[in-house]
């Protein structure tokens, strides 16, 4: 893929890591928007497909791609995706072969359909996604930074402040597509069915089985703004679009209708709030 492309792609597919990207220098921003762009490709595969079967081959095969690169010698698929990702192969802080395997494996989950179990499993599910993209960013920006117990938590909380917002944001299409954000014991207790979340009705309902949702991003912010000075200026382009999640929080605790869009800042907001970020380098 080339330099052109792979940016063009990541603007379009992951916006926000986009922009917080670009505070990096050239060469660790190319590296980032590898690993951005790998991402989405495996997050998009649960929603492209309509059998899970076919979901669980393209999941394979995106393991199968992976496991080559990491071959001796490497083998690296004629896919744009796949070639680009081979720039990290050996590069200090880039992902190890489990890592990558990890993300594809925590998409099986989209596969099905439901509610979480519980919301334990949501933030398992948050932590093996958003916040293992996060922690492999971390690495890539700053390969020598131990990060620590307080800036452990911190990525953490970071991640999960963003993995969560997210759900906030995607709702009426998770809900559409079977898969609510809602752990079980919340959609009993708010009186809601699978089936009428997924039609988009009872929104007062839908609203309180929501409600989890939102305290576990509020915690998450509450924990991200008592650990945050651990985090250094230097992994700031991994972490920075974290600040674009406070206000989807702010928006969602809000609204009346959890179904409606969240207002999406428009993008000059968005590159102000990352650029008086960046002057500090804090989230």
């Amino acid at each position: 893929m080339s330099a052109d492309s792979l940016t063009d792609t990541v603007r379009r597919d992951d916006p926000d890591r986009y922009l917080a990207a670009l505070f990096a220098p050239e060469p660790v921003r190319a590296r980032l928007w590898a690993l951005y762009v790998f991402n989405a490709e495996i997050a998009r595969i649960p929603s492209s497909v309509t059998e899970p079967v076919i979901g669980e081959m393209r999941l394979a095969w995106a393991r199968d791609a992976v496991s080559d690169l990491f071959a001796e010698p490497p083998r690296v698929r004629r896919h744009p995706v796949y070639e680009a990702l081979a720039a990290l192969r050996g590069q200090r802080g880039g992902p190890a072969l489990d890592d990558l395997v990890a993300l594809i494996e925590a998409r099986n989950a989209d596969l099905g359909e439901g509610a979480f179990p519980d919301a334990a499993e949501r933030e398992r599910y948050v932590d093996r996604s958003s916040g293992l993209v996060m922690q492999l960013a971390a690495a890539i920006c700053a390969p020598d930074w131990q990060p620590g117990e307080e800036g452990q938590a911190a990525l953490i909380a970071a991640a999960r402040l963003w993995g969560y917002s997210a759900m906030l944001r995607d709702f009426a299409r998770l809900c559409a597509a079977g898969r609510p954000p809602v752990a079980e014991a919340e959609l009993t207790a708010s009186g809601a069915s699978l089936e009428a979340l997924r039609r988009g009705l009872e929104p007062e309902k839908a609203l309180l089985a929501r409600t989890g949702l939102v305290d576990a991003a509020r915690g998450a912010a509450a924990a991200l703004d008592t650990s945050r000075k651990s985090l250094p200026a230097e992994i700031f382009p991994a972490i920075g679009y974290v600040m674009l999640a406070r206000p989807v929080l702010k928006a969602a605790k809000r609204q009346s209708d959890p179904y409606a869009p969240l207002p999406d800042s428009a993008l000059i907001m968005r590159q102000l709030r990352l650029l008086g970020a960046s002057l500090s380098g804090r989230v």
